[in-house]
C-alpha cells in the first residue's frame, strides 16, 4: 500500500507501526528474492563458464585436428610430388593400366621410349602401344594378353616389343606387377629401352666374328704343311690311278671294266682333293686388313673387358701397371687385341690349376722401351713352365693343357711379327709366367709399314 508523505502525520502510531511492520516484511521477501536470484545468476554463469570451457576444448581440438589433417595433406603432396619426381627420373617406363586394358598413368620415361604425351596416352587402350601385327583380334586378344600372359609374367623379365608413336619397333624388357586400389586389380608395367644393348650386342657378335677370323686366318697359316699333306694324299692316289690306267690302255688286252673301275676311283679322289681345298677356302676367307692409329692402354682395358667375369669366377685378383700418355701405335686393332686375348686366357687357365685358396695375381703392364717401341707384359702367378715346357711353348701344336691345339702362342707370335714386331717369355717353375710383346710407334720407320 502506498501511502502520500503528507498523510503520514495524520497515521496513529498503530497504524505507523503496522506500516513499519510490512515495510520491514517486504523488504525481507525482496532479499530473499534477490539472494534466489543471485544464486541463479552464479550457477548459469558457472554453467556458462563450464559449456566455454568445454567449447573452448572442442575447438582446440577441433583445431589440432584441422591442424594435423593439413599436415598430413601437406605430406601427402610432399611425398606425392617426392614420388613423381622419382617415377619421372626413372629411366625405366612405368605404365599403369586397368582391368580393361585402359592407361591410367604414364611416366617421363614412357612418353621419351614411345614418344607420345602423357595426355595421348592415359585413357587410351594398351594397344596403342603394341605392334600392329599383334592388333589383330584386338578385343579377343587383349583380353587373352591380360587374362593369360600377364599372370604368368609376373615378376618375371620377359623380352617384347612396343610400337613408338612414329611407327618404328622398339625392343623392351618388360615386368608386369599387380596391385589392388579400392577393391580395383590393377597392373603396372616396367619397360625398359634396350635397344643400345641389342646394338651392342651385335656389335659385340661382329667383333667377336672378326676375333675368331683372326683366328682361323693364324691356324690355317699355321697349318698350311698339314693340310697340304692333305691334299697330297688325294692327289697322290690320282696319279697312280692315272698311271695305272695309262698301262691298261697301252696293252694289248685292254680291259674296259677295269680301266672304268679305276678311273671312277681318280674321280674320288678329286673330288675329295677339291673338298678339301673348297674347306680351306671356306675356313678362310679373305679380310682386308684394317690398320688404325690406337692408343695401347684402350685396346688393353676393351680385352680385360671380356674377362670380367673370368676373374670374379676363379677370383684372379688384376692389377694395372699402365704408363700414361705413350705414343700410339698403327696396327690392326682386331689381329693385336687377338693376341692379348691369347695371353690373357693362357694366364687365367693357368692360375686356374693354382690351389682353392692360393692367392692368384694377373698383372698387365705397359711402357715405352728404349728403342722407342711399345712393350705389354702380361704376368701371373701360376705354376710356371717346366724347361722341357719352355723349349716348346711356342712350337705349333704343342700344349699344356688337357684340351686345345696348341695354336694361340704360335698364332700371336706371327700377328706381332707381322707387326714388326717381336713375342717372347720368362718363366719360372712353381713362380710364374711372363709373356711380353713389342709393336713400333706410329712415328717410328716400321710403324706406318702394312703388313
Amino acid at each position: 500500500m502506498l501511502i502520500k508523505p503528507d498523510t503520514i502525520e495524520q497515521l496513529s502510531s498503530t497504524e505507523l507501526q503496522t506500516l513499519l511492520i510490512q515495510y520491514q516484511s517486504r523488504q525481507l521477501e525482496l532479499e530473499q528474492q534477490n539472494r534466489g536470484l543471485s544464486e541463479q545468476i552464479a550457477l548459469l554463469e558457472s554453467h556458462i563458464v563450464k559449456k566455454t570451457d568445454q567449447l573452448t576444448d572442442k575447438n582446440n581440438t577441433l583445431k589440432k585436428t584441422i591442424d594435423e589433417l593439413n599436415y598430413s595433406r601437406h605430406q601427402l603432396l610432399e611425398r606425392e610430388a617426392k614420388l613423381n619426381s622419382i617415377l619421372n627420373a626413372s629411366i625405366e617406363g612405368i605404365i599403369v593400366i586397368d582391368p580393361a586394358g585402359a592407361i591410367v598413368s604414364v611416366n617421363t620415361a614412357v612418353e621419351n621410349i614411345f614418344g607420345y604425351h602423357a595426355e595421348e596416352l592415359i585413357g587410351n587402350s594398351i594397344r596403342l602401344l603394341m605392334p600392329i601385327a599383334m592388333r589383330k583380334n584386338q578385343d579377343l586378344y587383349l583380353e587373352k594378353y591380360l587374362r593369360i600372359f600377364i599372370p604368368k609374367a609376373l615378376g618375371q623379365i620377359r623380352e617384347v616389343e612396343g610400337l613408338r608413336k612414329d611407327g618404328l619397333l622398339v625392343p623392351l624388357d618388360m615386368t608386369v606387377a599387380e596391385f589392388p586400389l579400392d577393391g580395383v586389380r590393377y597392373f603396372s608395367g616396367i619397360v625398359r629401352d634396350v635397344s643400345a644393348r641389342k646394338l651392342q650386342e651385335q656389335q659385340e657378335k661382329e667383333h667377336l666374328e672378326k676375333l675368331a677370323h683372326v683366328t682361323r686366318v693364324g691356324l690355317m697359316g699355321e697349318m698350311a704343311s698339314g693340310i697340304a699333306h692333305e691334299v697330297n694324299q688325294p692327289l697322290s692316289a690320282v696319279v697312280n690311278y692315272t698311271q695305272v690306267c695309262m698301262r691298261l690302255l697301252q696293252s694289248e688286252n685292254q680291259d674296259m671294266a677295269k680301266i672304268g673301275e679305276i678311273m671312277q676311283k681318280a674321280n674320288q679322289q678329286a673330288l675329295k682333293a677339291g673338298q678339301i681345298i673348297h674347306s680351306m677356302r671356306e675356313f678362310v676367307k679373305h679380310r682386308k686388313i684394317h690398320r688404325s692409329t690406337v692408343d695401347i692402354n684402350d685396346l688393353i682395358y676393351d680385352a680385360i673387358s671380356l674377362f670380367e667375369s673370368d676373374f670374379k669366377q676363379n677370383l684372379i685378383s688384376m692389377r694395372f701397371e699402365l704408363t700414361k700418355s705413350l705414343p700410339s701405335v698403327f696396327i690392326d686393332r682386331v689381329q693385336i687385341e687377338q693376341v692379348l686375348l691369347n695371353l690373357i686366357r693362357n694366364s687365367i687357365d693357368a692360375l686356374k690349376e693354382l690351389p682353392q685358396f692360393t692367392q692368384r695375381q694377373l698383372s698387365i703392364e705397359s711402357s715405352l722401351n728404349p728403342i722407342n717401341y711399345i712393350e705389354v707384359r702380361v704376368k701371373d702367378n701360376g705354376p710356371g713352365l717346366t724347361p722341357q715346357q719352355q723349349e716348346k711353348i711356342l712350337t705349333p701344336f704343342f700344349t699344356t693343357k688337357s684340351s686345345g691345339m696348341g695354336m694361340g702362342l704360335s698364332i700371336s707370335r706371327s700377328l706381332v711379327e707381322s707387326h714388326h714386331g717381336t713375342l717372347h717369355f720368362n718363366s719360372k717353375e712353381d713362380k710364374g709366367t711372363t709373356f711380353y710383346f713389342t709393336l713400333p710407334t706410329e712415328n717410328t720407320d716400321y710403324g706406318r709399314n702394312e703388313t
